[in-house]
C-alpha cells in the first residue's frame, strides 16, 4: 500500500494559534483532516470491491468463466487504483493503459503497462496521443473481454480527445476560459463532453468488448456520473445546445474559437450524432460503481471529532456555490458559535465538502479553496477558540503548490501587522500568497486521491 497523505509541518501550524484555545481548535481540524484523507485511500477503495479466487466478482459483476482483463486507468488516483488492481486481479489482466498526470510517481513496473503522463487542468498533446492510443485499443476488444475502467477526478483533462474539426489549441483555449469563469463542474463539463470523441459515453461507443465495468472515485459534488471525468462510461442527458448556451451565460459564445462554435452549431442541428444517452440499450453491458467519494471523507472526519468528544454536523457533501459565499457563510457560524456558546461552551464541529467556483479576475496565486478561507478571515476577526481549515484532498489547490488553509480569530490582526491589505489580495485572487506569509497554508504534495474538497469548522 502507498504511504499515508499528511499533512507537512503540522506542528507550525499549530504553534500558529496565539491562544491556547486556538492552538486546540487548529490541532483538531487538522488531526480530523488527516482522517478524512486516508478513509479515501483509492488503492484500498479498489481493493474493497474486487475479489479474485476461483470466481471472479467485480462490483456487481460475477463470474466463474476464464476472463480476459483489459484496464484503463484515468485520473489523479490512475497509479494507485492501478497497483491495487495489478495486485488482486495478477494474471488475469492482459494489458493496461495507465494516464495519469505529469508529476506523479510510478512505482508499478509492468510490461503489460502503457503509460501516459498527461496535463491538468489544461490538456496537453500528450493527452491527445493517450485518447487516439485508448480508442484504438477498446476498439480491438473481443466480445469475451472485459474492459475494467478505473476513473478518478481529472480524467477530463488528461483525456481530451478533441473531435477532428477541433484542434488542441482551440479546446485548450476553451477550457482555460469556463476555468476562469464562475461555470459549475456540470457546465464546463458539458461543454467538454461535445467537443470530445470519448467523453459523455462515447467511449462505450467505441469499446466492443462484451462488457465495462467502472471503479469511479468521485470528486463531483453529488457523484452524477456524467460528470466524474465527464462521464466516459455514463449516458448524458445534455445537449449541444446545452453547451452553447453555457458559453453564452458566461459571455464566452462570441469570443469562442470559430472551430468550436461550427462544431457545436452543427450538433445542434442534428448534423453531428448526439452523446449517447439515459435508456440506450448500449449501456446495459456497463456497470458504474462509485467506491469512494467526499462523503467517505466527511463521514470519517465525523468519526474522528466524535472520538475526540467534539460533536459534528456533517451538514453537506455536495457544496456547490461561490468559494467567497461559502467563506463568508463559515466566518458568520464561527461568530455564532462564539456568541450562542455561554460560559459553559462545549466543543463542536461542522463538516462540509464538495466543490466550489471562483470568478478569476487577477494573476495572482491561490485556488477555491484558500479563497473560501480567505473569505472567512474578516468575519471570524476576534473569535476564541475558533478554527476553519479547508482541503483540496488531491494536494493542490488551483494554480499553488498548497492545498488550502487554515484561519482562526487572529488571522486579520496578524495580517495587519505584517501589513498584508485582504481586499487588495482578494481582488488579485492572490490567496496563496497571504497565506504563505502568514505560515497557514496547508501543504500535503498530491495525495494520490481526489474526491473534491473538505471545509472544517471548529469550536472547543
Amino acid at each position: 500500500m502507498n504511504k499515508r497523505p499528511s499533512i507537512v509541518g503540522k506542528r507550525q501550524l499549530i504553534r500558529n494559534g496565539r491562544t491556547s484555545e486556538d492552538r486546540r481548535a487548529r490541532r483538531l481540524c487538522l488531526f480530523a483532516l488527516e482522517k478524512g484523507l486516508n478513509a479515501v485511500d483509492p488503492e484500498k477503495a479498489v481493493y474493497r470491491w474486487i475479489r479474485a479466487s476461483r470466481r471472479l466478482r467485480v462490483g456487481e459483476f460475477s463470474t466463474s468463466k476464464p476472463t480476459r482483463i483489459v484496464v484503463l486507468a484515468v485520473g489523479k488516483a490512475s497509479v494507485p487504483m492501478l497497483s491495487s488492481a495489478f495486485r488482486t486481479l495478477k494474471e488475469r489482466i492482459v494489458s493496461a493503459m495507465l494516464v495519469t498526470t505529469k508529476t506523479e510517481a510510478i512505482t508499478l513496473v509492468d510490461k503489460r503497462v502503457t503509460i501516459f503522463r498527461t496535463a491538468h487542468p489544461v490538456p496537453d498533446a500528450e493527452g491527445v496521443r493517450a485518447s487516439r492510443y485508448v480508442l484504438e485499443s477498446i476498439q480491438r476488444l473481443d466480445p469475451d473481454e472485459l474492459l475494467l475502467c478505473l476513473i478518478s477526478g481529472g480524467a477530463s483533462a488528461m483525456m481530451p480527445a478533441p473531435t477532428a474539426d477541433v484542434s488542441l489549441e482551440d479546446k485548450q483555449s476553451v477550457t482555460q476560459r469556463l476555468i476562469r469563469s464562475p461555470a459549475s463542474i456540470h457546465q464546463l463539463n458539458t461543454v467538454r463532453k461535445h467537443l470530445s470523441d470519448v467523453k459523455g459515453g462515447r467511449l462505450v461507443e467505441h469499446c466492443t468488448a462484451g462488457r465495462i465495468i467502472s471503479l469511479i472515485v468521485s470528486d463531483v459534488p453529488g457523484n452524477t456520473l456524467t460528470d466524474i471525468g465527464s462521464g466516459l462510461t455514463a449516458p448524458d442527458p445534455t445537449t449541444f445546445q446545452d453547451a452553447i448556451d453555457v458559453l453564452k451565460e458566461f459571455g464566452l459564445w462570441d469570443s469562442a474559437p470559430r472551430s468550436v462554435k461550427n462544431h457545436l452549431k452543427l450538433g445542434s442541428l442534428a448534423h453531428i450524432r448526439e452523446t449517447p444517452k439515459p435508456g440506450d440499450a448500449m449501456f446495459q453491458r456497463v456497470h458504474n460503481v462509485i467506491i469512494a467519494d467526499n462523503s467517505t471523507a466527511c463521514r470519517a472526519i465525523h468519526e474522528a471529532l466524535s472520538r475526540r468528544h467534539a460533536p459534528a454536523q456533517i451538514l453537506t457533501s455536495s457544496v456547490d456555490t461561490n468559494a467567497r459565499a461559502l467563506g463568508s457563510l463559515l466566518g458568520s457560524m464561527a461568530k455564532d458559535f462564539q456568541a450562542y456558546s455561554g460560559p459553559r461552551k462545549k466543543r463542536c464541529a461542522v463538516i462540509l465538502g464538495g466543490e466550489t467556483t471562483v470568478d478569476v479576475k487577477g494573476a495572482g496565486r491561490g485556488g477555491r479553496n484558500q479563497e473560501v478561507a480567505l473569505s472567512a478571515v474578516e468575519r471570524l476577526a476576534g473569535s476564541q477558540g475558533v478554527a476553519i481549515a479547508t482541503l483540496g484532498t488531491d494536494g493542490v489547490d488551483g494554480n499553488s503548490p498548497a492545498a488550502g488553509a487554515i484561519v482562526d480569530g487572529h488571522s486579520l490582526p496578524h495580517a495587519t501587522r505584517l501589513g498584508l491589505d485582504i481586499q487588495e489580495i482578494a481582488a488579485r485572487n492572490d490567496s496563496y500568497r497571504f497565506f504563505r506569509r502568514l505560515g497557514d497554508s496547508i501543504m500535503t504534495g498530491q495525495t494520490g486521491t481526489n474526491v473534491g474538497d473538505i471545509y472544517l469548522l471548529v469550536h472547543v
